[in-house]
């Protein structure tokens, strides 16, 4: 009889185990914020979950004050029950059927968890069984660390606040492990009334139960009588505070690009992170007078490639938050791309890092670029394409080079936006006839500074997240040569006047720059490097609106000075580039060409082992005079009085340059009876095969067109002819004449009265 009874007495024993532990738990998750943090662990910002709400998952050890806060309050004999406490049943049972109605609670931490991972249920009797028998299954297969882990992640904190690390944040203002005690009794009693946790309308409440589980926390000795008074004295929060911002726009970017993370441990630096945003928001002040509303900024450490600071926007003039990341917005970049064709050209052995590069009017097609200016200096040093930022001698190099070899190492970049094809953006790639991104405009120019440095890899992403390794863009890297002389032209300070101003800006660091505005001034860009970092700015406005004088010498060069300034440890590159193989060739300093057998004014240049392709210098003439200064041809050697070598540019260069270059020494003019052809006359404009394009000035549907010529001889006359008509005369070295002419196609001829000729052809369109 007593076996039978033990038997039973196991069979209903293993009939309540197995139906405990066939009961499913609940397997709700909260669904978390994005969280993003600094190299430091402080939170720079965060956003609501998807079901609108800021909850935090524990990923960090609970602190033990806020873990016996909540034990003490919650279950006191939380780590000796199964789940259920037997003795807290029986006490609320008592306690609530001697007064009639419902005053105390038996709930458990586990069965708490249960109730929360059942969410949305109904509170009826059936479920509340289901959630203690799996609070039992709960407890047999985790430890208490791990349901008081997840106890913490789901508490209800009141309004949209879930779990104790968001509430410390909302409430305090302060991460979770910063607290004091009476803080984690606050957060330990507001779980157990959520709909009450309100620090307005049951402020009173809430310091009641603060204070109660204090007394009690002070009587289990867990706080001194000391501590106890201090802690009783410590008011509660007033308001919910805000939760960080100070990167919204990285996080929104990292979210969209790893969807399937929540928390984010960036290699931002949070002072630096703080420190450039109030010094954005105070230039940002001014601007917006003038109604320039936004800005994004970027800021690299060249050494380990990683971000330090990233502002997508600013705040607009209500002090309202910009939600558009214009740091990953396709925008038109101007001039930034200028660099790139300097280094392409040098790296081809095509020119010579100051050669001389035309700069006169041009058409190539039915493009017809123009400098900002709207001048021509006839023939520039290849330099100036990034000094002086000329759009005229960019357009005509790239057109020598090849459109197809430089959009081709555009695509080995990997540079955001510019991905529909040559034939798409045609040679106005050069001059922010596409779009990229000032995030990616800044890995190029970090590049260029890696790439000096000789790190592998220079173009490569840019690493963001502290715990994840850069990804290799390319392994694309330019030669020591072409690196070399890039870099240390964009540092060079003898800059033109216009470009100048940023001496004002105080800045003490050397630093490679290059600016850039779009086409109807609405993007202003500077970006610029030195051996420790990279700044990048975009001043603008979001919507596309240009400004006057919105470009990126006067708005955006400015604030990229101050901030380099801001930064600590700033440091020009401690060594330079090595050469694979170096060589030492002799060039003009005239001409920036291989020096020729003329070339009076020789310096010396290192380069990479190219020489032989480069042509020597031909702007150099042997010239003979008279004893009246005039020039002599050479079958009137006999009259020869002074023979000299000049630096002689062609005719179509001069017109522009001796106006530019006022030390410029243009040749004397022949003796009449000892002339020479050496095409003296050059039609200056139109260019043969233009098309010309200009509005209308009447009703005749007829256009005027300035008809210009150059003649080396300041005493020659010019005989115009248009189509076999004679249309005027020039003299005294002033060749312009205006011409009126329909649409349709012309020829123009002019010569001189020496019998010097040139002839073009044209059309009005």
């Amino acid at each position: 009889m007593f076996e039978v009874k033990k038997l039973i007495t196991q069979i209903i024993i293993a009939s309540i185990l197995i139906f405990v532990l066939t009961i499913p738990t609940p397997d709700f998750k909260p669904a978390y914020s994005n969280q993003m943090y600094s190299a430091e662990n402080v939170l720079l910002a965060a956003t609501v979950s998807k079901e609108q709400q800021w909850c935090f998952p524990m990923d960090e050890a609970i602190p033990e004050a806020l873990k016996s806060a909540i034990v003490i309050y919650e279950d006191e004999y939380f780590a000796y029950h199964p789940g259920l406490n037997p003795f807290s049943i029986m006490k609320a049972a008592y306690t609530n059927l001697k007064s009639g109605k419902v005053k105390r609670g038996a709930s458990t931490i586990p069965m708490q968890v249960m109730r929360m991972k059942n969410k949305n249920a109904s509170r009826n009797w059936f479920n509340k069984m289901r959630e203690a028998l799996a609070a039992v299954k709960y407890s047999l297969f985790h430890r208490d660390d791990t349901i008081l882990k997840e106890w913490c992640e789901m508490a209800p904190f009141g309004g949209n606040t879930i779990g104790v690390k968001a509430a410390a944040l909302r409430y305090f203002n302060r991460p979770l492990d910063k607290l004091s005690w009476a803080e984690y009794a606050l957060l330990a009693v507001m779980p157990n009334g959520p709909s009450t946790a309100n620090l307005t309308k049951n402020r009173m409440k809430l310091l009641q139960k603060r204070n109660f589980l204090l007394l009690k926390l002070n009587k289990k000795g867990y706080i001194n009588d000391t501590d106890l008074e201090l802690y009783l004295g410590e008011d509660i929060p007033t308001h919910t505070a805000d939760i960080p911002q100070n990167a919204y726009h990285l996080l929104l970017y990292l979210s969209k690009k790893y969807p399937d993370q929540k928390v984010f441990k960036s290699t931002l630096s949070h002072t630096l992170q703080e420190k450039t945003s109030e010094m954005l928001q105070t230039e940002a002040t001014f601007l917006q007078m003038d109604d320039i509303n936004n800005m994004a900024a970027v800021v690299i450490d060249i050494s380990n490639n990683s971000l330090v600071a990233y502002h997508g926007n600013i705040k607009n003039k209500n002090g309202k938050f910009s939600y558009v990341d214009i740091g990953q917005a396709p925008r038109s970049y101007g001039s930034l791309l200028k660099p790139l064709l300097y280094a392409h050209v040098l790296e081809s052995g095509l020119l010579l890092p100051h050669e001389l590069v035309a700069d006169i009017p041009t058409s190539i097609g039915d493009f017809q670029p123009e400098n900002f200016d709207k001048k021509y200096r006839g023939a520039v040093p290849f330099t100036d394409i990034l000094l002086k930022s000329l759009n005229v001698p960019a357009v005509r190099v790239l057109n020598t080079v090849g459109l197809q070899s430089y959009y081709e190492m555009i695509q080995k970049l990997q540079l955001a936006y510019l991905n529909r094809g040559q034939d798409h953006y045609g040679l106005s790639i050069i001059l922010g006839g596409g779009e990229s991104s000032l995030w990616d405009m800044c890995r190029l120019y970090k590049g260029f500074a890696q790439n000096y440095k000789g790190i592998t890899h220079p173009y490569s992403e840019v690493k963001v997240l502290a715990d994840t390794p850069s990804s290799v863009a390319t392994s694309f890297s330019f030669n020591g040569y072409t690196i070399d002389h890039l870099v240390n032209t964009m540092a060079d300070v003898t800059r033109p006047r216009e470009e100048k101003s940023w001496d004002y800006y105080g800045t003490t660091n050397k630093v490679a720059w290059k600016t850039g505005t779009s086409f109807g001034h609405k993007d202003a860009w500077s970006i610029g490097f030195n051996g420790k970092y990279l700044v990048g700015i975009w001043i603008g406005n979001e919507g596309g609106e240009g400004r006057f004088d919105l470009t990126g010498i006067s708005k955006a060069a400015p604030v990229m000075f101050k901030m380099f300034n801001a930064l600590p440890d700033n440091a020009w590159f401690g060594t330079k580039p090595v050469y694979s193989r170096k060589e030492i060739i002799s060039i003009c300093r005239e001409s920036g060409k291989l020096a020729g057998a003329l070339c009076k004014h020789i310096k010396n240049l290192n380069v990479e082992h190219l020489s032989m392709r480069f042509n020597p210098c031909t702007y150099h003439k042997v010239v003979m005079t008279d004893d009246a200064g005039m020039q002599l041809s050479e079958k009137c050697a006999t009259f020869m009085k002074k023979q000299d070598t000049m630096f002689v540019l062609p005719s179509h260069m001069e017109y522009y340059y001796a106006a530019a270059d006022l030390n410029y020494k243009v040749l004397p003019a022949y003796r009449q009876d000892c002339y020479d052809d050496d095409k003296a006359l050059n039609i200056v404009y139109p260019s043969d095969g233009i098309r010309i394009f200009i509005p209308k000035t009447g009703e005749n549907n007829q256009n005027n067109i300035i008809l210009k010529a150059y003649h080396r001889d300041k005493a020659a006359t010019l005989y115009w002819i248009v189509n076999d008509k004679y249309i005027g005369t020039t003299t005294k070295g002033k060749h312009e004449i205006l011409f009126t002419g329909a649409k349709g196609y012309y020829q123009l001829s002019i010569s001189d009265q020496n019998g010097n000729f040139d002839q073009i052809s044209f059309e009005v369109i």
